[in-house]
């Protein structure tokens, strides 16, 4: 027991004279350290000390060399295994945050740095081997960027000397930077100077240029006096080229260029070299589903619509007629130089086929022609080069419940038609299929001829008469002055929907598809019949006419 108590005190008493030598070596504090021996683990260092020190060997970037003198750091007084622990990594970031914080104190506002990878509500960035956070709110254009080897300025936003932590902002250091540079272009430039600037990113409405370390915005309506679809024939990304200032707005930081502006503007002098009835020739520039937009000079532009393009009024479809990039003789219908327009026609040179219309076509005449297009109220026929004909739904069938085109008639199949109308004035042409065959109503004329007896069931009463149905043929209408020769204020009154009833056939009107009948007719004829027997009957009777009338008006 005494051994084992001498060997306690033994070991207490080696690690006494061990820290006794290390007095001035305090945890924290950077020495220099000789490597003196390496092993699978550890490199060995002599710091001056009775005892060496150990290094962990994955702080080295390369395998430590015998003899190398390193900065070291003492992690801390307590020994482990016989052995002082030093850092290396730990003395190298306590000599850059040395060096920050002299550069700091010295005026330094900004430090340099990698981004890292992101962390809770911000970024890590290397500042040289110190690690420093940007909270997302702040990462301004950097707000995509991780894990990049490109250096960015930040501005420090605080310091935390005792937990050796920096905040950074990437946005302040911008704004502090853009400000600067409005102070210089504010100082340099004026609305009505000419800059250089070059393309750094198309949008909807123009193109961004930057300007002096500034954006600079050159809406599409300054990029040139002619129409301007596509940006990029006007300006490459990247290119530099003089602009004219035509704005400055402090305040909001915001810069108007004009590139127009560096030419002479054509619509100025435009009514002295065109007229209206000019004969021009004019590029196709743009086709669009409206019409399309020529060239006839440089920076003025005309635009032929659908309408001026061709006789044929339907279906005109510009690519069938026009061609981008072509040349084409144009009329000028007319000029507005205050709103920088100019109509065009095109078929206006071309020959009218309405001039010789008559010739072609008569009213009454049938044609088999080929269905352009079918509409929600009819459908065109193509009967000559420019010339639709238009068959109304009215005038497919004689079906009056007929609602639309019936699905057995297609584009592109052959139909005959008549020709009803020929208005030049307005180059309409009214055609119809129905027309090609009787109209059922003439057969009901025949068939039904005024002073005819009918019987029929009523099938419909209304305020100003009945509507009685004659077997599945057709409807005729029995006025309410019709009805009886005694004055009816109600006809529900006396009928009722299929009630059978006598009329006689008053007229039938084909045009407008209408049979009118007479119930009191019916039974004036039917009460004349009826006396008319009673007086050639062989029995001879006492009755007088007067009695026979009074009867049959008492049974109504």
């Amino acid at each position: 027991m005494e051994n084992v108590t001498h060997d306690i005190n033994e070991n207490i008493d080696m690690e006494h004279v061990a820290d006794s030598t290390m007095d001035d070596i305090l945890p924290g504090k950077i020495v220099q350290g000789e490597i003196v021996t390496v092993d699978g683990d550890y490199a060995y260092v002599n710091v001056g000390a009775k005892t060496d020190g150990r290094i962990p060997i994955h702080e080295f970037d390369e395998k430590p060399v015998i003899g190398d003198v390193v900065p070291v750091m003492l992690q801390n007084k307590r020994m482990m295994d016989g052995m002082f622990q030093f850092s290396m990594k730990s003395a190298s970031l306590e000599m850059r945050w040395k060096k920050f914080m002299e550069e700091h104190d010295g005026g330094s506002s900004t430090i340099t740095g990698k981004i890292k990878n992101a962390i809770d509500k911000g970024k890590l960035v290397d500042c040289g081997g110190i690690p420093a956070f940007l909270p997302f709110s702040l990462t301004a254009d950097l707000k995509n960027k991780n894990g990049s080897d490109e250096d960015y300025v930040f501005k420090i936003k605080s310091i935390d000397r005792k937990k050796k932590s920096i905040v950074l902002s990437r946005k302040d250091y911008l704004d502090e930077e853009i400000e600067a540079r409005w102070e210089k272009f504010t100082a340099a430039y004026k609305t009505g100077d000419i800059v250089k600037g070059e393309g750094v990113k198309y949008v909807e409405f123009g193109i961004f240029v930057r300007v002096e370390g500034l954006d600079a915005l050159l809406h599409r309506n300054d990029m040139s006096w002619k129409k301007v679809f596509k940006q990029r024939k006007i300006l490459k990304l990247g290119k530099e080229q003089e602009f004219v200032i035509l704005g400055i707005n402090r305040a909001e930081r915001k810069i108007s260029l004009g590139l127009k502006q560096l030419a002479p503007d054509p619509w100025l002098t435009i009514t002295d070299k065109y007229h209206e009835g000019d004969r021009v020739q004019g590029r196709v520039v743009t086709l669009t589903s409206h019409g399309a937009f020529v060239e006839i000079d440089d920076g003025v532009e005309g635009f032929v619509g659908n309408a001026e393009l061709s006789w044929n009024k339907t279906g005109v479809n510009v690519k069938d007629i026009l061609a981008k990039g072509e040349q084409y003789d144009f009329q000028v219908l007319g000029i507005n130089q205050e709103d920088r327009k100019l109509s065009l026609g095109y078929r206006q040179l071309q020959p009218n086929p309405w001039d010789t219309i008559h010739e072609q076509f008569k009213v009454g005449s049938v044609h088999r022609r080929k269905i352009k297009k079918i509409v929600k109220f009819g459908m065109f026929v193509d009967l000559a080069d420019g010339i639709d004909g238009l068959v109304h739904i009215s005038d497919i069938s004689w079906d009056e419940n007929l609602k639309g085109v019936p699905g057995s008639y297609k584009a592109g199949d052959e139909v005959e038609v008549k020709i009803l109308d020929i208005n030049r004035n307005e180059m309409k042409i009214s055609c119809g299929i129905k027309q090609l065959t009787r109209s059922p109503w003439e057969s009901i004329r025949e068939k039904f001829p005024p002073r005819t007896r009918v019987e029929g069931v009523v099938s419909g009463i209304t305020q100003f008469g009945l509507f009685v149905k004659l077997g599945d043929e057709v409807e005729g209408l029995v006025h309410i002055s019709e009805v009886s020769r005694r004055r009816v204020e109600n006809l529900e009154d006396h009928y009722k929907v299929g009630d059978q009833v006598g009329a006689v056939v008053l007229d039938v009107d084909v045009d407008k598809k209408r049979l009118s009948l007479s119930i009191k007719s019916y039974d004036a004829a039917t009460e004349k019949e009826e006396l008319d027997r009673i007086m050639k009957g062989t029995r001879p009777s006492t009755a007088t006419l007067g009695d026979f009338i009074n009867i049959n008006l008492e049974n109504k």
